[in-house]
Parts: C-alpha cells; structure tokens; sequence
C-alpha cells in the first residue's frame, strides 16, 4: 500500500507539472500590474508625422481654444524610449513643424463685432518655424510585467514633460512702409524679433526683448496599437504650453511710430492696417473707413484704426495669455527585444 501510495503521488505530481508547464509554455502575456518583475529595460524609437494647430493673438477670435484649421501644417518628429519600470517610459524627442495666423483670413471688414473687425483692421500675418527638444515620461493605463511581446493590443497612455523651442516668427514685407518708402525687402519673408515691432530695440519704450528659445510643458494623450511584437503604431494629441507670448510677435500695444527713426522696415511691420493688399497673396483688401466698429486711414502714414482690441484702444495684441500649440502625431514605433521574448520555457 504504502508503495502504491508514493507511486500514486509521484504520478499525479508529474501529471500537475506537466499540465502546468504546459500552460506557461504557450502563455505570452503579462500581470497587469505595476508590481513585480519582468523585461523592463527595452528601447523604443519612433518616427512621426506631426500636424501643428495655433492659438494665440492671431487666431480668429479672442476665446482661448480658438484656431483656425485651414491653417493647420504639417511637420516630423524622432522619439526614443526606455521602460524603466513596468508600464512607465522615459523617453525625449525632437519634433519639427511650422505654424501660422493671419488677420486676412480670420477677420472680416463687414462684420459689426469688434474682434473680428479689429482683426481687419490690424492686417498682421506671420509663420514661424518651431524646433523641440523634449524630455519626460510616458505612461501606460494598462502595464504589465510580461516584456516587449507581453504588451496589450491596444493600450491608452499618457506622457508630460519639459521642453525648449527654438523660433523665430516671419512675415511677408510690403512694398513701401506707411509714408510710401520703397523697402528692398519687398515681398519678402523678413524676421521680426530683430526688428522689435512694439519697440523691443527703442530703449525710450522700456519694452522687454524676446528670445529665441523659449521653454515649453508638454502634456497630452495617446493609443498605442500593437502591430507585432516588435512594432507599435501612436496616435498621440499633445498641448504645448509656452512661457511666451511671442510665437506670433504680437503681445502687447502699438508705439508712436515715429520711434523707429529711419527703420522703415521696422516700422512697415509694426503696423500694417493701411495696406490696400494682403501681402502674401496680393489680394485686394477692400478698405472701407465707413463699416464695422472702427475706422482706418489710408492717408496718413502714422495712423491705425481703433477697435483692434475691445478695451484696449492702442492694443496690437492681449498679453494677458501666453501662445499654445497644438501637435497631433501618428508614429511608428520599432521596438528592441534583445533579449527575445519574456515567453516562458519549461522542461
């Protein structure tokens, strides 16, 4: 009996064994968990297409999320990771892209409010070229513990960071400034922090100069969708809040122009309200001093109409909020499984 016994409990112990490597033999996924150990030293990169959305003082109205689509454009980004614990990424990027605003567009010369009028009225239009380095962390809303080929199908995230951008807003120069001086840089894209369109470079106005680096948190959502085990397919939407107010170089009032001395390219970008076409397309702007909420002259080269601002009389923009963009990205991520799966082997 008692040998019956041993060989009975030797035989269903194999048995259990069997049957339990062979369960772990074909598993290939993680505990979703935070917890516990597992393949957390993987690299990632990735490659993206970025799309780039402004709001600032030259969008098509004063609210904060106010933008206009047709002026969205296009840019790239190089990402790379590491997963440093379960579920959590640190990871840094370099992304490029190319934003815009222009009153021609967003404002309009027969309307009674005073924002979209105003923006008639002040005729500024610009792009600026932005240059990110970013760094922060990414975070998975399911983790697991099981490595690269552990990964969920289909996985939300988020990620916030810091960053810092390199720019320099532009514009299209017109053919003569407000007294009729021809300027060389006609039709030209001219950058504007050099010139200190609201008197930067005139020590009399006590305007503070702006950089071209400005830091930026980036903060936003995405999904990640496993294409295969060594593939990932990002959708991501990200907010760039900015420390400027700059990125279209407007923020605060006009200033007599007669300050600018002989710069007459400095003063022919500071004000542009009585151009009689829009600079980057020709177009007539059909000047009207009789319509809407203000007035303009188109004869006297030191004056702009009222209106630009509804409680600011003299406002060329509203420093009260700093500049955003918006980037929506889709990337594909490669990812490194030197180590070959996590996928357990028994014998």
């Amino acid at each position: 009996m008692v040998c019956a016994t041993d060989s009975f409990g030797q035989k269903r112990r194999y048995g259990y064994n069997k049957s339990r490597n062979k369960k772990y033999s074909n598993y290939s996924g993680g505990r979703t968990s935070y917890r516990g150990v597992g393949n957390t030293n993987y690299w990632t990169v990735g490659a993206s297409i970025n799309v780039l959305n402004y709001y600032g003082d030259l969008s098509p109205n004063n609210k904060r999320f106010s933008t206009n689509y047709g002026e969205t454009k296009f840019g790239f980004g190089i990402t790379g990771s590491r997963m440093v614990y379960p579920g959590i990424f640190l990871r840094a990027g370099y992304n490029y892209g190319v934003i815009e605003g222009d009153d021609f567009d967003n404002g309009d010369e027969n309307s009674d409010d005073a924002s979209l009028y105003g923006r008639y009225l002040r005729n500024l239009h610009f792009r600026n070229k932005i240059h990110e380095l970013s760094i922060g962390f990414e975070a998975d809303m399911i983790p697991n513990n099981g490595g690269v080929r552990g990964r969920f199908p289909i996985n939300p995230y988020l990620f916030a960071g810091v960053a810092v951008i390199a720019h320099s807003p532009e514009a299209i120069a017109p053919a003569t400034d407000q007294a009729g001086n021809p300027l060389d840089e006609a039709g030209q894209w001219v950058k504007l922090r050099e010139l200190g369109t609201e008197g930067q470079n005139i020590d009399s106005v006590g305007a503070d100069p702006y950089g071209k680096f400005a830091f930026v948190i980036p903060v936003g959502l995405g999904l990640k969708i496993k294409l295969h085990h060594n593939l990932d397919l990002n959708f991501e939407l990200g907010l760039r809040y900015l420390f400027t107010d700059y990125l279209d170089d407007v923020s605060n009032s006009y200033i007599d122009l007669d300050l600018f001395g002989d710069d007459n390219l400095a003063r022919a970008m500071s004000e542009r309200g009585a151009e009689t076409t829009h600079a980057p397309t020709g177009a007539d702007r059909g000047l009207n001093p009789t319509v809407g909420a203000g007035d303009i002259s188109t004869t006297s080269p030191y004056t702009h109409g009222s209106g630009y601002t509804p409680n600011f009389e003299n406002s060329r923009g509203g420093s009260e909020q700093n500049d955003f963009f918006l980037t929506t990205q889709i990337r594909l991520v490669y990812i490194f499984d030197q180590k070959g799966a996590t996928r357990g082997k028994f014998r």
